[in-house]
C-alpha cells in the first residue's frame, strides 16, 4: 500500500476537479476509491497544509542547528583564507 503526502493528495483532489476523477486516477496511478476518499477528507477539512507544517519548537531547533553549522563553515572559511594568504605570500616570495 502506498503512503501519499497530504500535498500529493491535495494536488490530486484539485486536479480531479479539473480533469475528472477517472482521468486523474489514470494520470496519477491511484485508485478511484483512494481519490474519492481524499475528496471527502478535503471537503470536511481533514486534508490541510497545516498538518505538514513543522511546529514552532521544530523550527527553533532547525534555526539553532543551522546557526551552529554556519558558525562552523565561517570558521573553516576563515582558516582557508589565512592558508591561502600564507601560501600566496610564499609563492610570491619564492619567485624573486
Amino acid at each position: 500500500m502506498n503512503k501519499y503526502s497530504n500535498e500529493f493528495k491535495q494536488e490530486a483532489v484539485a486536479r480531479s476537479k479539473i480533469a475528472g476523477i477517472s482521468n486523474t486516477c489514470k494520470e496519477l496511478g491511484v485508485s478511484k476509491a483512494a481519490l474519492s476518499s481524499w475528496r471527502k477528507e478535503f471537503s470536511v477539512g481533514k486534508l490541510t497544509k497545516s498538518k505538514d507544517r513543522p511546529s514552532y519548537e521544530d523550527l527553533e531547533k532547525e534555526v539553532h542547528k543551522l546557526k551552529k553549522e554556519l558558525g562552523y563553515i565561517e570558521e573553516i572559511n576563515r582558516v582557508l583564507k589565512k592558508s591561502t594568504a600564507i601560501f600566496s605570500s610564499k609563492e610570491l616570495g619564492g619567485s624573486k
